[in-house]
């Protein structure tokens, strides 16, 4: 009886401990990947970008516009922006011609001519404008020179029988810079004298009929605004 008793004893002492259990707050958590959208490329898009590579290839640059006049009738160029500058040459009427230049007040305009060989200017009125003419840079030419001053005259008839004429003395003033002088009468050439003149006398000249003498200064430009006096007619 004894030794039962001891074995059942035994038997209820040796009861099995349950297993541990672990929560899920005493696992380790770890990042679950995200996964990111790729995008393919499609046949469009890959259309797209090479449409757009062929066309910034083939793009043609944007070219200004020329500045050009067209006079309306044959005219000259001359050397500078006025009509008392000496002509350089002729214009042909409907050609179109490169402007480089213009005057400040728009009414001249400096054209190259034979491929830029040659530059001269023609007047705004008589000539059609294309493109940017105002915007040409101003250019200044060499001026022609200031008229002569004081000019004045003597004369002295001659009737008698063995001489007819008109004896007629002229006088200016020179101009510094002047490369010479050109005198006319009624219009027609008289005389071209040196940068040193201030006198001429007109031998002989026509009885019974005005006489308009026309003076001008001339330099390597051209010449000066002419100035005149008029000697009545000496019967």
């Amino acid at each position: 009886m004894a030794s039962a008793f001891i074995l059942s004893a035994c038997n209820t002492a040796a009861t099995v401990a349950p297993a541990p259990t672990w929560t899920s707050s005493l696992l380790p958590v770890l990042p679950s990947a995200t996964a990111t959208a790729v995008p393919l490329a499609t046949e469009t898009t890959m259309s797209t970008v090479a449409s757009t590579a062929t066309v910034a290839a083939t793009a043609t640059p944007t070219v200004p516009p020329v500045a050009k006049v067209i006079p309306n009738v044959n005219a000259y160029c001359r050397r500078g922006p006025g009509a008392n500058y000496d002509p350089v040459t002729s214009l042909v009427s409907g050609t179109a011609y490169n402007v480089i230049g213009r005057n400040s007040s728009n009414t001249w305009w400096l054209v190259q001519l034979w491929g830029g060989a040659v530059t001269c200017w023609t007047g705004a009125p008589g000539t059609n404008q294309l493109g940017p003419v105002e915007q040409a840079p101003i250019v200044l030419a060499q001026p022609v020179l200031a008229s002569p001053a004081m000019f004045m005259y003597s004369y002295a008839c001659n009737t008698g029988t063995n001489t007819k004429g008109l004896n007629v003395t002229l006088n200016w003033e020179s101009v510094a810079g002047a490369t010479g002088y050109h005198l006319s009468r009624n219009g027609i050439s008289l005389a071209e004298l040196g940068p040193t003149a201030g006198t001429y006398i007109d031998y002989n000249a026509p009885l019974k009929v005005d006489l308009v003498y026309e003076l001008e200064a001339r330099n390597a430009v051209g010449s000066t605004a002419p100035v005149f006096v008029t000697v009545m007619a000496c019967d």
